[in-house]
Formats: C-alpha cells, structure tokens, sequence
C-alpha cells in the first residue's frame, strides 16, 4: 500500500503540535499552519512550543506558517483546531479554494453547533473532500515525545481509514481503523460530559467502585446516542472510545474531571459558573447533546444529571 507522503496540519495548538510531531517521525516535512507569530519564531528559532511542550526539542522538519497557501499542495490536511474554532477553520479552507482531492482528517473533538450538528455534516455541507476522523486516549505531550500511544482512524471508506494508519503509524504510535465515524464523533463529545461527572464523584467521596460504573454506564449511554444517529456502535472497545472515556475520567490532570469536582464543592453553582475562568468542553458539549436528547427523547442519565448541575434546563 503507497503512503501519503505530504501530509499537513491545520492549528498550532498542542493537540496539532502533537500531530505534527508525529508525521515528521514518518515523512521528510510537515507544514503546520497556526496563527500565532510568536509561536512561529519559537519553532523556526529555538525547535520549541515552551507553552505545551517545555523544553522538549520538536523535529526540525515541522516548518510553521501563517500562511493558509502552505497547505494547499498535501495529500492530507489534519484540522485539530478547538471544537468552537472549527466552523472557523471550514471558512478558511473555503475561501483558500482547497482542492477537493485533499483528504481531510478530523482531530477535533465535539459537536458542531448553529446547526447543531455532527461535524462530519458540517463538512459535507461544505466540501466534496474524502474524510476521516482521529481520536484516542492522548495526553499531547506524550505523543509529541514518542511515549506509547494508541487512536483510532474512521472513515466510511474505509480503505481511505487504513491507507491513513499506514502512512501514520510507528512502533510507538498504535492505530485501529473503523468506518464507523458516528460513534467516533459521539464519544469525542460525550466522554467530557462523562467526565464533568467523574469529578463530581470525585467530590462527593465515591469510590473507585463508582468510577468503573460511571465509564461502564457512560459506555451505554455513548452507545445509545450513536445507534440514535445512525452509527454502528461497535467501536465501543476501541482507543476513540473506551480508551478515551478511562483517561480522561482517571486522569488527575482532566481539566473536565477538574471542573466537575469544583462544580460539585460550590454551593452557588450560578455564581461558580459566572466566575470561573474558563468552561471546558464538556460544559458546551452538554448544551449540544442535550439538544438530541430532548430531540429523540432519549433516557441518558448521566448527561441528563451533568446539565441539569449546569442548570442548562433552565436557559
């Protein structure tokens, strides 16, 4: 099987960077267009993105620009841009008249709102391009350092979905391959949501007993929205999902599982969701499954209870 030899990346961030990381370990240079011009000298000048990476040495063939032009010539652009920057980054490949032969591989995570929608709707509303999705239990870090890491590919052809693993796998980086790009999608969103719970549990005192029933009810309630939309659900034990659900609850560092254990300390969840800093994915995720719950009538518990501490039922 022939490899993509010139694969793209489309945002800087550190999932993106990750990426790029990743493919220059497979292929001679990788554009990696991001918008940032600090973030950009940093790496043409020190190999470093300090922010994400810290000192760690990124190879010296990711050639940064904020040049849109730069990947206009690959074979494959990755879009790994935040979930609220997608239709963003749509528009911009739009207006640079992006050929309709590139292939465009999905890395971002979530649901895509205004409509509310699956991403891979979004882009076919937009693009004739072939598609697939990325996913997996990643910390950005450890795949930009070539530390053991596993994601699935998903295509709905899926020839396309392992001629993709094929030109991106290493020995340290474990592909599986799928074409059931639904229940990708659905987990990429809902694990936050599971997640937010997670903490909560955190919080309230359970156990390690809860936890495994949380991720083992989260899997059925992935399970139902993705049959719901039309999706196979027979990833269910795969990197992109099962895989994805255990990191991101377990982890300590989850900046979902976080905000659910501070969301389940205030006693002013009003004033806490007014003042907090940020709102992570789960919170914006769970206004968007909602919609599909309350559209299908669907019985998901653990959704259902996180929006209703956000009191999304009340807006």
């Amino acid at each position: 099987m022939d490899k993509f030899r010139r694969i793209g990346v489309y945002g800087g961030g550190s999932w993106g960077s990750a990426l790029a990381c990743q493919i220059a370990r497979c292929n001679e240079k990788v554009p990696l267009f991001l918008r940032s011009i600090d973030v950009i000298n940093e790496i043409l000048n020190n190999n470093t993105i300090t922010k994400y990476f810290g000192d760690f040495l990124l190879p010296k063939n990711i050639i940064p620009s904020n040049n849109i032009l730069s990947l206009l010539d690959q074979e494959v652009v990755i879009i790994a841009v935040p979930s609220a920057s997608f239709s963003s980054a749509m528009e911009t490949l739009k207006k640079a008249n992006l050929s309709p032969d590139i292939v465009l591989l999905i890395a971002t995570k979530g649901i895509g709102s205004d409509p509310v929608e699956l991403f891979a709707d979004k882009i076919r509303s937009n693009f004739s391009n072939p598609i697939a999705f990325i996913s997996g239990p990643n910390f950005a870090k450890e795949v930009a350092m070539d530390f053991l890491s596993s994601v699935t590919i998903a295509s709905v052809d899926i020839n396309l979905a392992k001629k993709l693993e094929y030109s991106l796998k290493s020995d340290n980086f474990i592909i599986t391959t799928s074409d059931d790009i639904i229940t990708l999608q659905i987990a990429g969103a809902m694990k936050n949501i599971i997640a937010i719970k997670s903490g909560m549990y955190d919080a309230s005192g359970y156990g390690e007993n809860a936890k495994a029933w949380l991720i083992t009810e989260g899997l059925r309630e992935i399970m139902i929205l993705s049959k719901t939309l039309n999706g196979k659900g027979d990833i269910l034990i795969s990197p992109a999902v099962l895989g994805d659900l255990v990191l991101t609850c377990y982890s300590k560092t989850s900046r979902n599982t976080k905000f659910g254990y501070e969301l389940y300390k205030q006693k002013n969840i009003d004033e806490f969701l007014r003042n907090h800093p940020y709102l992570v994915e789960g919170v914006e995720s769970a206004k968007l499954v909602i919609h599909f719950v309350e559209k299908y009538n669907l019985d998901l518990p653990i959704v259902s209870s996180v929006a209703e501490a956000l009191n999304l039922y009340n807006k």
